[in-house]
């Protein structure tokens, strides 16, 4: 009994493909044949789009609750300043090897140049098209008070941004913020030689 259903869903099967695959090849001048109809024309809906089916009447999908991406680790420290400055150790302190550098200096110059300028120097001496425009400039990223900061500090600020600058965790992924305070401590030994 079992393997009559075999082969019927079996013949089944074929029969779909053959009816599927006449309307391909050399003969594609006749039109698509349609099995199921809700494959063919499925409603494409952006993110931005109001969507009547949906609760919220958004095309975003918001993601179900308690679920976390792949990869995904929590900052801990959105809001305290002190204690990602004291408690986040850089992985790569001190580590100057060209791959990391080479890393955060893509990193840095695709973010952060535009108003910090090529080599950290901020304000108007950055010669940034952006920084120029800007009321308030961009500081210098070479001043003894970010020197001084603990690698923790940097990459804090890095993350979720300070003063008029906004959070770049977004930008730079978590596994490259470290080469970009890498980078910039390069930068930093760069200004002082």
């Amino acid at each position: 009994m079992r393997s009559l259903v075999n082969v019927t869903m079996g013949l089944a099967a074929a029969g779909i493909a053959a009816v599927a695959l006449s309307s391909c090849g050399p003969r594609g001048n006749k039109p698509n044949v349609e099995i199921i109809q809700d494959m063919m024309e499925s409603p494409a809906i952006k993110a931005q789009e109001y969507d009547e089916t949906s609760p919220h009447h958004s095309g975003m999908r918001v993601p179900p609750e308690k679920t976390v991406p792949q990869g995904f680790q929590a900052y801990l420290y959105t809001t305290d300043v002190e204690g990602a400055a004291k408690n986040l150790k850089n992985p790569l302190a001190g580590q100057m090897d060209e791959e990391t550098l080479l890393i955060g200096q893509k990193m840095y110059e695709t973010n952060c140049m535009v108003c910090h300028g090529m080599k950290g120097e901020g304000g108007p001496e950055s010669h940034s098209s952006v920084s120029e425009k800007m009321a308030l400039k961009p500081p210098s990223i070479l001043t003894d008070k970010v020197k001084a900061w603990p690698d923790g500090h940097l990459y804090h600020v890095i993350s979720v941004g300070q003063g008029v600058m906004g959070p770049y965790a977004s930008h730079i992924p978590q596994k490259y913020r470290w080469q970009v305070v890498n980078y910039i401590r390069f930068l930093e030994k760069q200004a002082g030689k």
